[in-house]
């Protein structure tokens, strides 16, 4: 019995020695890191994207603020994913506009253009300013038409009952859009109505003329309108 007990206090004192060893390699390690670098976790930052206020849990290594890539990249107007065969991440953005003024996501207008071939195109269709508020508010006194005739804006020519399509980047579309159209009256004032979309899409009218198109999108952030005109013929 008595060298049964004797092995097994060698055994216990052989189990401690060890783990005195171990502890004090760890706590050398994690002092040696300290010592060296900085690294915080889930510290919360503030990141303004596209002119949106968003707060984010990062990590802070070294003064360096990690962010995660998904996060910033939808925000971004842009897709990601991740290939695991290839080990690759994929990013794609889309095409993001911007007004220089107050930073609002400006929509993409195209006149979708069908040939007596076939072939389909889209022509981009160049927008007025009209009245916005953003990080900044304007308002013009003047009229869509008066904005139009001063800025000797030529109507794009379309075909009758064609089709226009606005969007907006991914991430940024408006929770309120809407379409006004001025034609001009028997007695020669514009007169405007709401037009329904189809999607992303504005169906043209079948009677020629000249027409003023408003685009009005709202955001929680504040609101911006848009001015083209149109030559249906």
């Amino acid at each position: 019995m008595d060298q049964d007990a004797e092995k097994e206090g060698r055994y216990l004192l052989r189990k401690y020695i060890i783990a005195s060893i171990v502890c004090v390699f760890v706590v050398i390690t994690v002092a040696a890191y300290g010592a060296s670098s900085s690294l915080d976790f889930l510290t919360s930052e503030k990141f303004v994207i596209n002119g949106a206020d968003k707060r984010l849990s990062v990590i802070n290594y070294n003064g360096h603020a990690y962010v995660p890539l998904r996060f910033v990249a939808e925000q971004m107007a842009a897709d990601v994913y991740y290939r695991e065969d290839k080990r690759t991440t994929y990013i794609q953005q889309y095409s993001v506009k911007f007004d220089e003024r107050i930073l609002t996501p400006v929509p993409s207008v195209a006149y979708e253009k069908k040939t007596e071939s076939g072939i389909v195109w889209m022509q981009e269709i160049p927008l007025l300013d009209g009245n916005a508020c953003w990080t900044d508010c304007f308002k013009l006194p003047r009229s869509a038409s008066e904005i139009i005739k001063q800025a000797e804006y030529p109507p794009v020519a379309v075909k009758p009952e064609s089709d226009i399509v606005i969007t907006y980047p991914k991430g940024m579309v408006p929770k309120m859009l809407e379409v006004v159209m001025e034609s001009e009256s028997g007695t020669g004032k514009k007169e405007g109505k709401a037009v329904p979309l189809d999607g992303s899409r504005l169906h043209l009218p079948k009677k020629p003329g000249l027409y003023n198109i408003l685009i009005s999108s709202t955001w929680e952030r504040g609101q911006t309108l848009y001015i083209f005109a149109i030559d249906v013929k």
